[in-house]
C-alpha cells in the first residue's frame, strides 16, 4: 500500500525542486540582465566580408540580438544608457548594411530611436538608407514625413515626404490629403495619431507595440481635447484661459487621464500637450 505513494511523492518532490531551481535561476538571470553591457558591434566592412554568402542569415541574427537586448532591459525595468542606445543604433546600421532591403530593422529603428530615445536624426538616417534601396516602399518616405512633421516641426518637409509616399504603389489613399493638411496648418494630434496607427500596423514586436499603443492613447486624448478647444474658440471668440476652464464652463465633464501621469496644457496655437512628454512620472 505504501509503495503506491512512493512514485507520486517522488514526483511532487522533483517538481518542487524544479520550480525552486527555476525561481533561483530567474533571479540570477535578472541580476545578469541588470549588469549586462551593451556589447560590441562588428563594423559592417568586416561583417560583410565574414558573412560571405550568408549576409541574410547574419543580419537576422544581429536583429534578433538587438531585439533581445532591448527586451531584456525592458523586462528588468532598467533605463537604457547612452552606451546602450549607441549599441542599438550601431546594430541596426550593421543589419541594414548587410541587407539594405530588410524591412524589419527600419521599422524597429522608427519605433525605438524616435519615441524611446529622441534620436530622430539617427532614425532618419536609417530611413534614408531604406529609401535609397527600397525605392518601391511607401513606408520609408511615410515615416520620414512623420518624423519631420511631429518630432522636428518641419511641416513643409514632412508634407513633401508624404506626397512622395502617396505616389508609390500600395500606399495609403489618404496620404495626399494628409500632406496638404500638414503643409497648410501644421497638423494636430489627430494627424499624429493617424501616423502612429500606421506605424503600429507594421510593428510586430510585443514590447515596442505596447509602448506605442500607450503613446497612441495619449495622442487620441490630446486630439479629443483639441477639438473641444476649437469648439470653445468658435463659440467664445477666444482661447480658454487654461484647460480647467473647459470643465468650469461645461464643455467637458472631466479631463481624460494621461497614462504617463502628466498634466494637459493648451498652447497658444490651440494644440494640447501633456507635461509628461511621454515619460512615466
Amino acid at each position: 500500500m505504501a509503495r503506491r505513494w512512493v512514485v507520486p511523492l517522488l514526483l511532487v518532490c522533483l517538481l518542487s525542486g524544479y520550480f525552486l531551481f527555476q525561481k533561483q535561476l530567474w533571479e540570477m538571470r535578472a541580476e545578469v540582465r541588470r549588469s549586462a553591457v551593451a556589447g560590441y558591434v562588428i563594423p559592417s566592412k568586416f561583417s560583410r566580408v565574414l558573412a560571405l554568402e550568408h549576409k541574410g542569415l547574419i543580419s537576422d541574427f544581429f536583429l534578433l540580438k538587438t531585439i533581445t537586448f532591448f527586451g531584456e532591459r525592458v523586462i528588468a525595468e532598467q533605463p537604457l544608457s547612452d552606451e546602450d542606445w549607441r549599441f542599438i543604433v550601431g546594430s541596426l546600421d550593421a543589419v541594414t548594411d548587410l541587407d539594405p532591403y530588410f524591412l524589419d530593422p527600419y521599422l524597429l529603428g522608427e519605433g525605438l530611436l524616435t519615441w524611446e530615445s529622441e534620436k530622430v536624426e539617427e532614425a532618419n538616417r536609417l530611413l534614408e538608407k531604406g529609401r535609397k534601396y527600397r525605392t518601391w516602399d511607401w513606408q520609408m518616405p511615410f515615416y520620414l514625413g512623420f518624423n519631420h512633421f511631429y518630432f522636428l516641426g518641419d511641416n513643409e518637409k514632412g508634407a513633401e515626404y508624404l506626397l512622395e509616399a502617396g505616389r508609390l504603389p500600395d500606399s495609403l489613399s489618404f496620404l495626399p490629403d494628409l500632406a496638404s493638411r500638414i503643409g497648410y496648418y501644421g497638423g494636430r494630434s489627430q494627424d499624429a495619431a493617424v501616423f502612429l496607427k500606421g506605424i503600429l500596423a507594421q510593428t510586430d514586436d510585443r514590447q515596442v507595440k505596447m509602448r506605442l499603443e500607450k503613446r497612441l492613447l495619449v495622442l487620441e486624448r490630446s486630439a479629443f481635447l483639441e477639438k473641444i478647444v476649437e469648439t470653445f474658440r468658435e463659440e467664445k471668440g477666444r482661447m480658454p484661459v487654461d484647460i480647467e476652464e473647459l470643465i468650469v464652463l461645461g464643455y467637458i465633464k472631466d479631463l481624460p487621464e494621461d497614462p504617463y501621469g502628466g498634466r494637459w496644457v493648451i498652447m497658444d496655437s490651440g494644440r494640447v500637450f501633456s507635461t509628461s512628454k511621454f515619460v512615466q512620472h
